[in-house]
């Protein structure tokens, strides 16, 4: 037997005609399968021919609004894809980043994230999805200073002058915002424990409606982002008297900061970046930073950027995701002992 030479062929011996037809179509079937396979793969890669939603969870004509839907047409050519802004406002930003949350994790929906959606959780603890948890960074955008100020109809012409006045006056000089629980009233009563002072807040149901009403002096002070507020001091109707950023904005140099007038505790931007439900993949994630960044670093959208009072800030990934966890965990520290409730 060891010198015996073996013949082994199944296929080609009028005996094994039953093998042949029973092997023909397991073979054909895997065929057919890894086929199946490797078209499926092919249309996983990302991104595919369906579009890529950004959901805004605010109303549209917004700041936020408007720099998402910049972003949005600069990554739609950047990726070769249709990019889609939806709205979802309501619930001071709940609804929309619920639906972010909420989405399929396979990246074609993304949300436009702020500082007060940041907040939200902070604020409204009973909500269903955390922002640390749920979420995902894909890149900061930018960011622009709160902005403290005063209608040119009222008597102040300086931040000293607002804190000397409500200390003359305990709870009667009254701050517009944006709405309660943003970042903004955050903002107004930090400051007024830190100036020992008393002013009343009034919450608005956007910054449109304030800055309308700082304008015909109904409003006489007004914590609100500075990007809606600049076009108002070209046509002299409203004097900004402090920034919050630690440093100057380059679109208000002359303009001190609080960190300046005694007050580095609050050194803060409202900041705009996109997020994704936290599951979705890596190679996905990695995929839009990189075009976001690309987008960023385009000369033109860094001055449509800044001429809407936005300073570009562009962040990867990786360095967004460490700031939104320094940023909940700064709210989480001041919110407590400011007695803050939504009205």
């Amino acid at each position: 037997m060891s010198g015996q030479r073996i013949s082994w062929e199944p296929f080609d011996h009028p005996g094994n005609t039953f093998v042949k037809m029973a092997v023909q179509p397991v073979i054909g079937a895997l065929v057919f399968a890894l086929a199946i396979a490797n078209t499926c793969a092919v249309r996983a890669a990302w991104p595919d021919d369906q579009p890529v939603r950004i959901i805004v969870p605010q109303a549209a004509g917004g700041t936020n609004d408007t720099v998402a839907r910049l972003v949005g047409v600069n990554l739609g050519r950047v990726l070769s894809q249709v990019v889609i802004v939806e709205n979802r406002a309501g619930a001071s930003g709940a609804i929309g980043i619920q639906a972010v949350v909420q989405a399929r994790a396979d990246g074609y929906t993304l949300g436009l994230a702020s500082d007060s959606a940041a907040l939200l959780n902070v604020m409204q603890p009973q909500l269903v999805w955390q922002f640390k948890r749920d979420l995902r960074g894909i890149g900061m955008i930018g960011e622009q200073p709160i902005s403290i100020s005063v209608s040119a109809r009222s008597p102040y012409k300086s931040f000293e002058e607002v804190v000397a006045a409500a200390k003359a006056r305990p709870g009667t000089i009254p701050y517009a915002t944006s709405g309660a629980g943003t970042s903004q009233n955050v903002v107004g009563e930090w400051l007024a424990k830190l100036a020992g002072i008393q002013i009343i807040h009034i919450p608005y149901k956007g910054g449109g409606e304030a800055t309308k009403d700082v304008l015909s002096g109904q409003a006489p002070v007004a914590v609100l982002g500075l990007a809606p507020m600049l076009a108002q001091v070209k046509t002299g109707g409203v004097r900004i008297v402090a920034v919050t950023t630690a440093r100057r904005s380059p679109s208000l140099p002359n303009v001190p900061t609080l960190t300046e007038l005694g007050y580095p505790q609050i050194a803060l931007a409202q900041w705009a970046g996109l997020v994704a439900p936290v599951s979705t993949p890596e190679s996905a994630v990695r995929r839009m930073s990189d075009a976001m960044l690309k987008i960023l670093a385009g000369e033109e959208m860094r001055q449509r950027l800044s001429a809407g009072g936005i300073d570009p800030k562009p962040l990867a990934y990786q360095e967004f995701d460490k700031f939104l966890k320094e940023n909940v965990e700064t709210w989480e520290r001041v919110v407590p002992s400011l007695n803050l409730k939504l009205e």
